[in-house]
Protein backbone atom coordinates (compact mmCIF):
# COMPACT_ATOMS: atom_id res chain seq x y z
CA UNK A 1 0.00 0.00 0.00
CA UNK A 2 1.00 3.63 -0.40
CA UNK A 3 2.65 5.44 2.50
CA UNK A 4 0.22 7.37 4.65
CA UNK A 5 2.54 10.29 5.37
CA UNK A 6 2.39 13.48 3.35
CA UNK A 7 5.99 13.22 2.20
CA UNK A 8 8.73 10.63 1.86
CA UNK A 9 12.42 10.38 1.11
CA UNK A 10 13.53 8.71 -2.08
CA UNK A 11 17.21 7.99 -2.61
CA UNK A 12 18.98 6.81 -5.74
CA UNK A 13 22.29 5.68 -4.38
CA UNK A 14 25.52 7.14 -3.07
CA UNK A 15 26.57 10.48 -4.45
CA UNK A 16 23.07 11.65 -5.38
CA UNK A 17 20.79 14.09 -3.69
CA UNK A 18 17.74 12.83 -1.88
CA UNK A 19 14.88 15.17 -2.69
CA UNK A 20 11.72 15.26 -0.65
CA UNK A 21 8.88 13.60 -2.54
CA UNK A 22 5.33 14.43 -1.57
CA UNK A 23 2.85 11.59 -1.48
CA UNK A 24 -0.20 12.37 -3.54
CA UNK A 25 -3.52 12.57 -1.70
CA UNK A 26 -5.45 9.38 -2.48
CA UNK A 27 -8.80 11.18 -2.59
CA UNK A 28 -7.44 13.86 -4.91
CA UNK A 29 -5.89 11.23 -7.18
CA UNK A 30 -9.18 9.33 -7.46
CA UNK A 31 -11.27 12.47 -8.05
CA UNK A 32 -8.77 13.73 -10.62
CA UNK A 33 -8.69 10.43 -12.48
CA UNK A 34 -12.47 10.10 -12.56
CA UNK A 35 -12.84 13.66 -13.86
CA UNK A 36 -10.13 13.10 -16.49
CA UNK A 37 -11.61 9.83 -17.77
CA UNK A 38 -15.13 11.27 -17.90
CA UNK A 39 -13.81 14.07 -20.13
CA UNK A 40 -11.87 11.42 -22.06
CA UNK A 41 -15.08 9.44 -22.65
CA UNK A 42 -16.94 12.48 -23.96
CA UNK A 43 -14.12 13.32 -26.38
CA UNK A 44 -14.05 9.89 -28.05
CA UNK A 45 -15.85 10.37 -31.37
CA UNK A 46 -14.38 7.59 -33.49
CA UNK A 47 -14.83 3.90 -34.25
CA UNK A 48 -12.24 1.29 -33.33
CA UNK A 49 -13.49 -2.27 -33.01
CA UNK A 50 -16.98 -3.59 -33.83
CA UNK A 51 -17.00 -5.43 -30.48
CA UNK A 52 -17.35 -2.08 -28.70
CA UNK A 53 -20.91 -1.98 -29.99
CA UNK A 54 -21.90 -5.38 -31.38
CA UNK A 55 -20.69 -7.50 -28.44
CA UNK A 56 -21.60 -5.08 -25.66
CA UNK A 57 -24.04 -2.22 -26.25
CA UNK A 58 -26.12 -3.95 -28.92
CA UNK A 59 -26.62 -6.99 -26.70
CA UNK A 60 -27.44 -4.84 -23.68
CA UNK A 61 -29.93 -2.90 -25.79
CA UNK A 62 -31.54 -6.16 -26.93
CA UNK A 63 -31.88 -7.37 -23.34
CA UNK A 64 -33.46 -4.12 -22.17
CA UNK A 65 -35.63 -3.04 -25.09
CA UNK A 66 -36.26 -6.31 -26.91
CA UNK A 67 -34.54 -5.37 -30.14
CA UNK A 68 -30.96 -5.01 -31.27
CA UNK A 69 -28.90 -7.23 -33.54
CA UNK A 70 -27.37 -10.38 -32.04
CA UNK A 71 -24.37 -11.61 -34.00
CA UNK A 72 -23.67 -15.29 -34.58
CA UNK A 73 -21.63 -15.59 -31.36
CA UNK A 74 -24.78 -15.04 -29.32
CA UNK A 75 -26.78 -17.48 -31.40
CA UNK A 76 -24.37 -20.34 -30.63
CA UNK A 77 -23.72 -19.36 -27.00
CA UNK A 78 -20.10 -18.26 -27.29
CA UNK A 79 -20.18 -15.32 -24.90
CA UNK A 80 -21.41 -14.64 -21.41
CA UNK A 81 -23.99 -11.93 -21.00
CA UNK A 82 -22.21 -10.58 -17.89
CA UNK A 83 -20.41 -7.76 -19.69
CA UNK A 84 -23.42 -6.57 -21.75
CA UNK A 85 -25.56 -6.87 -18.60
CA UNK A 86 -23.65 -3.93 -17.12
CA UNK A 87 -25.03 -1.76 -19.91
CA UNK A 88 -28.43 -3.45 -19.87
CA UNK A 89 -28.83 -2.34 -16.24
CA UNK A 90 -27.76 1.17 -17.23
CA UNK A 91 -30.22 1.24 -20.13
CA UNK A 92 -33.02 0.04 -17.86
CA UNK A 93 -32.28 2.77 -15.36
CA UNK A 94 -32.26 5.44 -18.06
CA UNK A 95 -35.53 4.09 -19.44
CA UNK A 96 -37.24 4.19 -16.04
CA UNK A 97 -36.09 7.79 -15.59
CA UNK A 98 -37.30 8.75 -19.05
CA UNK A 99 -33.75 9.52 -20.17
CA UNK A 100 -33.39 6.94 -22.93
CA UNK A 101 -33.15 9.49 -25.71
CA UNK A 102 -30.69 12.03 -27.04
CA UNK A 103 -26.90 12.24 -26.81
CA UNK A 104 -26.80 11.40 -23.09
CA UNK A 105 -28.20 7.95 -23.90
CA UNK A 106 -25.29 7.43 -26.32
CA UNK A 107 -22.65 8.72 -23.91
CA UNK A 108 -23.92 7.01 -20.75
CA UNK A 109 -22.30 3.57 -21.35
CA UNK A 110 -18.95 5.16 -22.09
CA UNK A 111 -19.19 7.26 -18.93
CA UNK A 112 -19.72 4.07 -16.93
CA UNK A 113 -16.68 2.53 -18.59
CA UNK A 114 -14.76 5.71 -17.72
CA UNK A 115 -15.17 4.82 -14.04
CA UNK A 116 -13.53 1.45 -14.67
CA UNK A 117 -10.79 3.21 -16.65
CA UNK A 118 -10.12 5.53 -13.71
CA UNK A 119 -9.87 2.50 -11.43
CA UNK A 120 -7.34 0.99 -13.82
CA UNK A 121 -5.24 4.16 -13.67
CA UNK A 122 -5.44 4.29 -9.89
CA UNK A 123 -4.48 0.67 -9.35
CA UNK A 124 -1.61 0.98 -11.83
CA UNK A 125 -0.37 3.74 -9.52
CA UNK A 126 -0.80 1.55 -6.45
CA UNK A 127 0.71 -1.49 -8.14
CA UNK A 128 3.79 0.56 -9.06
CA UNK A 129 4.34 1.39 -5.40
CA UNK A 130 3.92 -2.26 -4.47
CA UNK A 131 6.52 -3.23 -7.08
CA UNK A 132 9.15 -0.60 -6.33
CA UNK A 133 8.13 0.83 -2.93
CA UNK A 134 9.20 4.16 -4.37
CA UNK A 135 6.82 7.11 -4.40
CA UNK A 136 8.58 8.78 -7.33
CA UNK A 137 8.13 5.65 -9.46
CA UNK A 138 4.47 5.48 -8.46
CA UNK A 139 4.00 9.13 -9.40
CA UNK A 140 5.67 8.60 -12.78
CA UNK A 141 3.45 5.57 -13.38
CA UNK A 142 0.42 7.77 -12.79
CA UNK A 143 1.79 10.28 -15.28
CA UNK A 144 2.49 7.60 -17.89
CA UNK A 145 -0.93 5.96 -17.64
CA UNK A 146 -2.72 9.31 -17.93
CA UNK A 147 -0.49 10.45 -20.81
CA UNK A 148 -0.73 7.12 -22.67
CA UNK A 149 -2.30 7.61 -26.11
CA UNK A 150 -3.60 4.04 -26.02
CA UNK A 151 -5.38 4.53 -22.72
CA UNK A 152 -6.95 7.75 -23.98
CA UNK A 153 -8.00 6.00 -27.18
CA UNK A 154 -9.24 2.72 -25.72
CA UNK A 155 -9.79 2.75 -21.95
CA UNK A 156 -13.23 4.40 -22.02
CA UNK A 157 -14.56 2.34 -24.93
CA UNK A 158 -17.14 -0.29 -24.04
CA UNK A 159 -14.89 -3.17 -25.06
CA UNK A 160 -14.63 -6.24 -22.86
CA UNK A 161 -10.85 -5.83 -23.26
CA UNK A 162 -10.97 -2.38 -21.67
CA UNK A 163 -12.84 -3.63 -18.63
CA UNK A 164 -10.60 -6.71 -18.53
CA UNK A 165 -7.48 -4.52 -18.42
CA UNK A 166 -8.80 -2.45 -15.51
CA UNK A 167 -9.95 -5.49 -13.53
CA UNK A 168 -6.68 -7.32 -14.21
CA UNK A 169 -4.49 -4.63 -12.65
CA UNK A 170 -6.81 -4.49 -9.63
CA UNK A 171 -6.57 -8.26 -9.20
CA UNK A 172 -2.78 -8.17 -9.65
CA UNK A 173 -2.48 -5.55 -6.92
CA UNK A 174 -4.14 -7.93 -4.44
CA UNK A 175 -2.49 -11.11 -5.74
CA UNK A 176 -0.18 -12.89 -3.22
CA UNK A 177 2.92 -13.16 -5.42
CA UNK A 178 5.23 -15.88 -4.16
CA UNK A 179 8.28 -14.70 -2.26
CA UNK A 180 6.83 -11.32 -1.30
CA UNK A 181 5.64 -10.09 2.05
CA UNK A 182 2.90 -7.79 0.76
CA UNK A 183 -0.56 -8.89 -0.27
CA UNK A 184 -0.48 -12.19 1.62
CA UNK A 185 -3.73 -11.96 3.53
CA UNK A 186 -6.44 -14.50 2.85
CA UNK A 187 -8.84 -11.68 2.12
CA UNK A 188 -6.56 -10.35 -0.61
CA UNK A 189 -6.33 -13.79 -2.22
CA UNK A 190 -10.11 -14.19 -2.26
CA UNK A 191 -10.65 -10.70 -3.66
CA UNK A 192 -8.04 -11.26 -6.36
CA UNK A 193 -9.54 -14.62 -7.30
CA UNK A 194 -13.02 -13.13 -7.50
CA UNK A 195 -11.92 -10.30 -9.79
CA UNK A 196 -9.83 -12.71 -11.87
CA UNK A 197 -12.92 -14.90 -12.29
CA UNK A 198 -14.85 -11.93 -13.64
CA UNK A 199 -12.13 -11.21 -16.21
CA UNK A 200 -12.22 -14.83 -17.36
CA UNK A 201 -16.00 -14.65 -17.78
CA UNK A 202 -15.69 -11.41 -19.77
CA UNK A 203 -12.81 -12.80 -21.81
CA UNK A 204 -12.14 -16.56 -21.52
CA UNK A 205 -8.63 -16.00 -22.88
CA UNK A 206 -7.85 -14.10 -19.67
CA UNK A 207 -7.30 -17.57 -18.20
CA UNK A 208 -3.93 -17.55 -20.00
CA UNK A 209 -2.69 -14.96 -17.52
CA UNK A 210 -4.30 -16.38 -14.42
CA UNK A 211 -3.32 -20.00 -15.02
CA UNK A 212 0.29 -18.88 -15.17
CA UNK A 213 0.04 -16.92 -11.93
CA UNK A 214 -1.85 -19.71 -10.18
CA UNK A 215 0.63 -22.31 -11.35
CA UNK A 216 3.59 -20.19 -10.27
CA UNK A 217 2.03 -19.63 -6.84
CA UNK A 218 1.29 -23.32 -6.28
CA UNK A 219 4.78 -24.31 -7.45
CA UNK A 220 6.34 -21.82 -5.05
CA UNK A 221 4.24 -23.10 -2.17
CA UNK A 222 5.25 -26.68 -3.00
CA UNK A 223 8.92 -25.72 -2.89
CA UNK A 224 8.35 -24.14 0.51
CA UNK A 225 6.43 -27.19 1.73
CA UNK A 226 3.42 -25.07 2.68
CA UNK A 227 0.79 -27.75 2.14
CA UNK A 228 -1.94 -26.04 4.14
CA UNK A 229 -1.55 -22.92 1.99
CA UNK A 230 -1.71 -25.07 -1.15
CA UNK A 231 -4.95 -26.65 0.01
CA UNK A 232 -6.45 -23.29 0.97
CA UNK A 233 -5.44 -21.68 -2.34
CA UNK A 234 -6.79 -24.58 -4.39
CA UNK A 235 -10.09 -24.70 -2.54
CA UNK A 236 -10.49 -20.93 -2.76
CA UNK A 237 -9.88 -20.99 -6.51
CA UNK A 238 -12.32 -23.86 -7.00
CA UNK A 239 -15.09 -22.34 -4.88
CA UNK A 240 -14.76 -18.75 -6.11
CA UNK A 241 -14.05 -19.61 -9.74
CA UNK A 242 -16.67 -22.35 -9.88
CA UNK A 243 -19.23 -20.18 -8.15
CA UNK A 244 -18.59 -17.34 -10.60
CA UNK A 245 -19.04 -19.66 -13.58
CA UNK A 246 -22.31 -21.08 -12.23
CA UNK A 247 -23.62 -17.61 -11.36
CA UNK A 248 -22.68 -16.39 -14.83
CA UNK A 249 -24.43 -19.35 -16.46
CA UNK A 250 -27.56 -18.59 -14.42
CA UNK A 251 -27.41 -14.97 -15.55
CA UNK A 252 -26.98 -16.10 -19.17
CA UNK A 253 -29.97 -18.40 -18.86
CA UNK A 254 -32.14 -15.73 -17.28
CA UNK A 255 -31.34 -12.77 -19.50
CA UNK A 256 -30.69 -14.25 -22.92
CA UNK A 257 -30.20 -17.92 -23.69
CA UNK A 258 -33.17 -19.36 -21.73
CA UNK A 259 -31.21 -22.58 -21.19
CA UNK A 260 -28.06 -23.69 -19.40
CA UNK A 261 -25.04 -22.89 -21.57
CA UNK A 262 -21.37 -23.04 -20.57
CA UNK A 263 -20.00 -20.20 -22.65
CA UNK A 264 -16.26 -20.62 -21.80
CA UNK A 265 -16.34 -24.17 -23.15
CA UNK A 266 -18.20 -23.09 -26.28
CA UNK A 267 -15.76 -20.20 -26.76
CA UNK A 268 -12.70 -22.45 -26.66
CA UNK A 269 -14.33 -25.16 -28.78
CA UNK A 270 -15.42 -22.85 -31.59
CA UNK A 271 -12.56 -20.35 -31.65
CA UNK A 272 -9.59 -22.56 -30.77
CA UNK A 273 -10.43 -26.17 -31.56
CA UNK A 274 -12.57 -25.47 -34.65
CA UNK A 275 -10.47 -22.44 -35.64
CA UNK A 276 -13.43 -20.20 -36.49
CA UNK A 277 -11.49 -17.14 -35.28
CA UNK A 278 -9.21 -17.56 -38.31
CA UNK A 279 -12.16 -16.60 -40.51
CA UNK A 280 -11.61 -13.04 -39.28
CA UNK A 281 -7.92 -12.97 -40.12
CA UNK A 282 -4.57 -14.42 -39.11
CA UNK A 283 -1.17 -12.84 -38.53
CA UNK A 284 2.42 -14.15 -38.37
CA UNK A 285 3.93 -15.24 -35.07
CA UNK A 286 5.97 -12.03 -34.68
CA UNK A 287 2.97 -9.71 -35.12
CA UNK A 288 2.71 -8.76 -31.45
CA UNK A 289 6.43 -8.00 -31.33
CA UNK A 290 6.51 -6.03 -34.57
CA UNK A 291 3.12 -4.29 -34.26
CA UNK A 292 1.12 -5.13 -31.14
CA UNK A 293 3.51 -3.99 -28.41
CA UNK A 294 4.82 -0.94 -30.33
CA UNK A 295 1.23 0.21 -30.91
CA UNK A 296 0.19 -0.46 -27.31
CA UNK A 297 3.12 1.30 -25.65
CA UNK A 298 4.05 3.74 -28.40
CA UNK A 299 6.88 6.04 -27.39
CA UNK A 300 7.13 4.26 -24.02
CA UNK A 301 8.72 1.18 -25.61
CA UNK A 302 12.36 2.19 -24.91
CA UNK A 303 11.49 3.07 -21.32
CA UNK A 304 9.76 -0.28 -20.77
CA UNK A 305 12.66 -2.22 -22.28
CA UNK A 306 15.28 -0.39 -20.21
CA UNK A 307 13.28 -0.79 -17.00
CA UNK A 308 12.60 -4.46 -17.70
CA UNK A 309 16.27 -5.15 -18.45
CA UNK A 310 17.34 -3.55 -15.17
CA UNK A 311 14.78 -5.62 -13.27
CA UNK A 312 15.96 -8.86 -14.90
CA UNK A 313 19.58 -8.01 -14.10
CA UNK A 314 18.86 -7.32 -10.43
CA UNK A 315 18.97 -10.75 -8.80
CA UNK A 316 18.81 -9.19 -5.37
CA UNK A 317 17.32 -6.03 -4.00
CA UNK A 318 13.94 -4.65 -3.13
CA UNK A 319 11.13 -6.85 -4.50
CA UNK A 320 13.45 -8.36 -7.13
CA UNK A 321 11.43 -11.59 -7.18
CA UNK A 322 8.13 -9.75 -7.54
CA UNK A 323 9.41 -7.69 -10.47
CA UNK A 324 10.69 -10.76 -12.28
CA UNK A 325 7.38 -12.57 -11.76
CA UNK A 326 5.53 -9.67 -13.40
CA UNK A 327 7.96 -9.70 -16.32
CA UNK A 328 7.77 -13.49 -16.71
CA UNK A 329 3.98 -13.19 -16.67
CA UNK A 330 4.05 -10.57 -19.43
CA UNK A 331 6.42 -12.66 -21.55
CA UNK A 332 4.15 -15.67 -21.08
CA UNK A 333 1.07 -13.73 -22.21
CA UNK A 334 2.86 -12.42 -25.31
CA UNK A 335 4.23 -15.90 -26.09
CA UNK A 336 0.86 -17.67 -25.85
CA UNK A 337 -1.04 -14.99 -27.75
CA UNK A 338 1.66 -15.08 -30.43
CA UNK A 339 1.03 -18.80 -30.86
CA UNK A 340 -2.63 -18.07 -31.65
CA UNK A 341 -3.12 -17.10 -35.28
CA UNK A 342 -5.89 -14.53 -34.86
CA UNK A 343 -4.30 -11.42 -33.36
CA UNK A 344 -5.49 -7.95 -32.42
CA UNK A 345 -3.75 -5.10 -30.61
CA UNK A 346 -6.36 -4.94 -27.88
CA UNK A 347 -5.76 -8.54 -26.81
CA UNK A 348 -2.53 -7.46 -25.08
CA UNK A 349 -4.19 -4.58 -23.23
CA UNK A 350 -4.11 -6.35 -19.81
CA UNK A 351 -0.28 -6.25 -19.70
CA UNK A 352 -0.07 -2.50 -20.32
CA UNK A 353 -0.76 -1.47 -16.73
CA UNK A 354 1.63 -3.93 -15.03
CA UNK A 355 4.50 -2.98 -17.37
CA UNK A 356 4.14 0.80 -17.07
CA UNK A 357 5.90 0.85 -13.65
CA UNK A 358 9.07 -0.42 -15.35
CA UNK A 359 8.92 2.53 -17.75
CA UNK A 360 8.28 4.77 -14.74
CA UNK A 361 11.36 3.36 -13.00
CA UNK A 362 13.43 4.38 -16.02
CA UNK A 363 11.92 7.86 -15.82
CA UNK A 364 12.66 8.34 -12.14
CA UNK A 365 16.26 7.21 -12.62
CA UNK A 366 16.64 9.58 -15.56
CA UNK A 367 15.33 12.54 -13.60
CA UNK A 368 17.19 11.80 -10.38
CA UNK A 369 20.56 11.08 -11.97
CA UNK A 370 21.82 14.57 -11.12
CA UNK A 371 21.23 17.15 -8.41
CA UNK A 372 20.12 19.64 -11.05
CA UNK A 373 17.36 17.44 -12.43
CA UNK A 374 14.63 20.09 -12.31
CA UNK A 375 16.63 22.44 -14.52
CA UNK A 376 17.81 19.89 -17.03
CA UNK A 377 16.51 20.96 -20.43
CA UNK A 378 17.21 17.58 -21.96
CA UNK A 379 15.14 15.81 -19.33
CA UNK A 380 12.32 18.30 -19.61
CA UNK A 381 12.44 17.73 -23.36
CA UNK A 382 11.80 14.03 -22.75
CA UNK A 383 8.60 14.81 -20.84
CA UNK A 384 7.48 17.30 -23.49
CA UNK A 385 8.14 14.72 -26.21
CA UNK A 386 6.15 12.08 -24.32
CA UNK A 387 3.19 14.41 -23.90
CA UNK A 388 3.27 15.75 -27.46
CA UNK A 389 3.63 12.40 -29.22
CA UNK A 390 0.94 10.78 -27.08
CA UNK A 391 -1.27 13.85 -27.41
CA UNK A 392 -1.10 13.93 -31.20
CA UNK A 393 -1.81 10.21 -31.46
CA UNK A 394 -4.67 10.45 -28.96
CA UNK A 395 -6.20 13.44 -30.78
CA UNK A 396 -6.05 11.81 -34.20
CA UNK A 397 -7.38 8.41 -33.14
CA UNK A 398 -10.17 9.67 -30.88
CA UNK A 399 -11.38 12.69 -32.85
CA UNK A 400 -10.44 12.12 -36.50
CA UNK A 401 -9.71 8.59 -37.73
CA UNK A 402 -12.87 6.58 -38.51
CA UNK A 403 -15.22 9.27 -37.33
CA UNK A 404 -17.68 9.16 -40.21
CA UNK A 405 -19.16 5.76 -39.34
CA UNK A 406 -20.16 7.15 -35.94
CA UNK A 407 -21.38 10.49 -37.29
CA UNK A 408 -23.60 8.82 -39.87
CA UNK A 409 -25.45 6.88 -37.17
CA UNK A 410 -26.05 10.10 -35.25
CA UNK A 411 -27.46 11.49 -38.50
CA UNK A 412 -29.68 8.42 -38.93
CA UNK A 413 -31.03 8.88 -35.40
CA UNK A 414 -31.80 12.57 -35.81
CA UNK A 415 -33.24 12.04 -39.30
CA UNK A 416 -35.55 9.36 -37.91
CA UNK A 417 -36.62 11.70 -35.12
CA UNK A 418 -37.83 14.29 -37.60
CA UNK A 419 -40.08 11.96 -39.59
CA UNK A 420 -43.81 12.32 -38.93
CA UNK A 421 -46.57 9.80 -39.49
CA UNK A 422 -47.52 11.49 -42.79
CA UNK A 423 -44.01 11.16 -44.22
CA UNK A 424 -42.70 8.32 -46.31
CA UNK A 425 -41.35 5.55 -44.11
CA UNK A 426 -37.61 5.55 -43.56
CA UNK A 427 -35.45 2.48 -44.02
CA UNK A 428 -31.70 2.10 -44.29
CA UNK A 429 -29.49 -0.37 -46.10
CA UNK A 430 -25.76 -0.42 -45.31
CA UNK A 431 -23.67 -1.44 -48.33
CA UNK A 432 -20.48 -1.84 -46.33
CA UNK A 433 -18.31 -4.60 -44.92
CA UNK A 434 -20.14 -6.11 -41.97
CA UNK A 435 -20.24 -4.26 -38.65
CA UNK A 436 -18.70 -1.09 -40.09
CA UNK A 437 -20.94 1.14 -37.96
CA UNK A 438 -22.69 1.05 -34.59
CA UNK A 439 -26.28 -0.21 -34.73
CA UNK A 440 -29.55 0.15 -32.83
CA UNK A 441 -27.87 1.16 -29.57
CA UNK A 442 -26.80 4.35 -31.37
CA UNK A 443 -30.11 5.19 -33.07
CA UNK A 444 -32.44 4.51 -30.13
CA UNK A 445 -35.34 6.92 -29.75
CA UNK A 446 -37.68 6.95 -26.76
CA UNK A 447 -41.29 5.97 -27.55
CA UNK A 448 -40.45 5.32 -31.19
CA UNK A 449 -40.47 2.10 -33.16
CA UNK A 450 -37.05 0.96 -34.37
CA UNK A 451 -36.27 2.24 -37.84
CA UNK A 452 -35.85 -0.67 -40.32
CA UNK A 453 -32.15 -1.25 -41.06
CA UNK A 454 -30.13 -4.04 -42.61
CA UNK A 455 -26.46 -4.62 -43.37
CA UNK A 456 -24.40 -7.10 -45.34
CA UNK A 457 -23.50 -9.96 -43.02
CA UNK A 458 -20.30 -11.94 -42.60
CA UNK A 459 -21.17 -14.95 -40.45
CA UNK A 460 -18.43 -17.61 -40.48
CA UNK A 461 -18.76 -21.20 -41.75
CA UNK A 462 -20.29 -23.16 -38.90
CA UNK A 463 -21.05 -26.86 -38.68
CA UNK A 464 -20.14 -29.07 -41.64
CA UNK A 465 -19.55 -26.20 -44.09
CA UNK A 466 -16.24 -26.40 -45.97
CA UNK A 467 -14.32 -23.18 -45.12
CA UNK A 468 -12.39 -23.35 -48.39
CA UNK A 469 -15.60 -23.21 -50.42
CA UNK A 470 -17.54 -20.86 -48.15
CA UNK A 471 -18.46 -17.32 -49.14
CA UNK A 472 -20.24 -15.01 -46.77
CA UNK A 473 -22.65 -12.30 -47.87
CA UNK A 474 -19.88 -9.68 -47.93
CA UNK A 475 -17.81 -11.81 -50.32
CA UNK A 476 -20.77 -12.22 -52.66
CA UNK A 477 -21.64 -8.52 -52.57
CA UNK A 478 -18.14 -7.27 -53.37
CA UNK A 479 -17.73 -9.74 -56.23
CA UNK A 480 -20.49 -7.88 -58.11
CA UNK A 481 -22.31 -5.17 -56.13
CA UNK A 482 -24.77 -4.33 -58.91
CA UNK A 483 -25.80 -7.95 -59.48
CA UNK A 484 -26.18 -8.41 -55.71
CA UNK A 485 -28.49 -5.40 -55.39
CA UNK A 486 -30.52 -6.32 -58.47
CA UNK A 487 -31.04 -9.81 -57.07
CA UNK A 488 -31.95 -8.45 -53.64
CA UNK A 489 -34.56 -6.01 -54.92
CA UNK A 490 -36.10 -8.49 -57.34
CA UNK A 491 -36.57 -10.97 -54.52
CA UNK A 492 -38.44 -8.32 -52.56
CA UNK A 493 -40.52 -7.05 -55.48
CA UNK A 494 -40.53 -9.61 -58.31
CA UNK A 495 -42.79 -7.47 -60.51
CA UNK A 496 -40.99 -4.12 -60.49
CA UNK A 497 -37.63 -4.84 -58.88
CA UNK A 498 -37.83 -1.46 -57.15
CA UNK A 499 -35.96 -0.80 -53.90
CA UNK A 500 -37.62 -0.57 -50.52
CA UNK A 501 -34.86 1.32 -48.73
CA UNK A 502 -35.27 5.07 -48.59
CA UNK A 503 -31.56 5.43 -47.78
CA UNK A 504 -28.41 3.51 -48.67
CA UNK A 505 -25.19 4.06 -46.71
CA UNK A 506 -21.83 3.19 -48.24
CA UNK A 507 -18.15 4.01 -48.33
CA UNK A 508 -16.89 6.28 -51.09
CA UNK A 509 -14.54 3.55 -52.31
CA UNK A 510 -17.51 1.49 -53.53
CA UNK A 511 -18.52 4.01 -56.19
CA UNK A 512 -14.97 5.06 -57.12
CA UNK A 513 -13.80 1.50 -57.77
CA UNK A 514 -17.14 0.29 -59.18
CA UNK A 515 -18.44 2.94 -61.61
CA UNK A 516 -21.41 0.71 -62.47
CA UNK A 517 -22.60 1.14 -58.89
CA UNK A 518 -22.98 4.89 -59.36
CA UNK A 519 -24.93 4.26 -62.56
CA UNK A 520 -27.14 1.76 -60.74
CA UNK A 521 -27.84 4.24 -57.93
CA UNK A 522 -28.82 6.92 -60.44
CA UNK A 523 -31.05 4.47 -62.27
CA UNK A 524 -32.85 3.55 -59.06
CA UNK A 525 -33.56 7.18 -58.26
CA UNK A 526 -30.94 7.60 -55.52
CA UNK A 527 -28.98 10.80 -55.03
CA UNK A 528 -26.28 11.73 -52.54
CA UNK A 529 -27.91 13.52 -49.61
CA UNK A 530 -25.23 13.40 -46.92
CA UNK A 531 -21.48 12.90 -46.68
CA UNK A 532 -19.27 12.37 -43.63
CA UNK A 533 -15.49 12.39 -43.47
CA UNK A 534 -14.24 9.06 -42.15
CA UNK A 535 -10.49 8.60 -42.58
CA UNK A 536 -7.41 9.72 -44.48
CA UNK A 537 -6.32 6.09 -44.89
CA UNK A 538 -7.54 2.61 -44.02
CA UNK A 539 -5.97 -0.85 -44.04
CA UNK A 540 -9.20 -2.23 -45.56
CA UNK A 541 -9.56 -0.77 -49.07
CA UNK A 542 -13.33 -1.32 -48.97
CA UNK A 543 -13.59 1.15 -46.09
CA UNK A 544 -11.62 3.98 -47.69
CA UNK A 545 -13.01 7.43 -48.36
CA UNK A 546 -15.95 9.30 -46.90
CA UNK A 547 -19.19 7.74 -45.71
CA UNK A 548 -21.94 8.57 -48.20
CA UNK A 549 -25.71 8.48 -47.78
CA UNK A 550 -27.88 8.08 -50.87
CA UNK A 551 -31.57 8.95 -50.62
CA UNK A 552 -34.71 8.51 -52.68
CA UNK A 553 -36.75 10.98 -50.62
Amino acid sequence: MLPSSSSSRTGTGAGHATPTVHTLSISKVIIGLVFFRLINAILVKTYFSPDEYWQALEVGHNITFGYGYLTWEWLVGLRSVLHPAVFAVLYKGLSLLGLDDGPHFIYAPRLVQALFAALGDFYAYRFAYRLFENQVTANWTLFLTVASWWNFFCSTRTLANSMEASLTIIALYYWPFIGTSSGKTKGNLKLSLFIASLTCIFRPTAAILWLFLGGWLILGLVRQGRWASILYTGLSAAVIGGGAIVASALLDKTLLYKEWIWTPINFLRVNVLEGISLFYGSSPWHWYLSQGLPILFGIYIPLVLIGSYRAFQANTGLNASLKRQVLYLSLWVVFVYSALQHKEWRFLYPILYPLLPFAADTMQRLFLSSTDWKRSKSRIAVVVALVMVNGIMAWYTTLVHQRGVVDVMNWVRETSRGVGSHDQALSFGFLMPCHSTPWYSSVHLRDAAPVPMWFITCSPPLGDVDPAMYKDESDIFYEDPVAFMDSLFKKRSPTTGTPKESHLVLFEDLITTTPDMRVWLDGQGYHECARFFNSHFHDDSRRRGDVLVYCTL
